[in-house]
């Protein structure tokens, strides 16, 4: 296992948990965007490009995007 391998899954570890213990959802959306991009990187140093390219528009994109959209509409009719 090379160090970039063995410090990118330690990141993965590092950002999982946090964004588990992030209370605000804006920072916790974003935290798990990275989280999303950091794991991409993971399965590109696996040689999994296609697993990769999935990660990223999935869990570094569309997943936080909606999160946002989400927020702003409650917080439209709150007001």
């Amino acid at each position: 296992m090379t160090v970039a391998r063995i410090l990118a899954v330690l990141l993965v570890g590092v950002l999982g948990t946090a964004v588990v213990l992030t209370r605000d959802t804006v920072h916790q959306a974003l935290v798990f965007g990275l989280f999303g991009l950091v794991l991409a990187l993971v399965f590109l140093l696996y040689m999994a490009p296609d697993a990769a390219l999935a990660q990223v528009v999935v869990s570094g994109l569309v997943v936080p995007l909606l999160i946002f959209v989400t927020l702003a509409e409650l917080r439209g009719r709150a007001e």
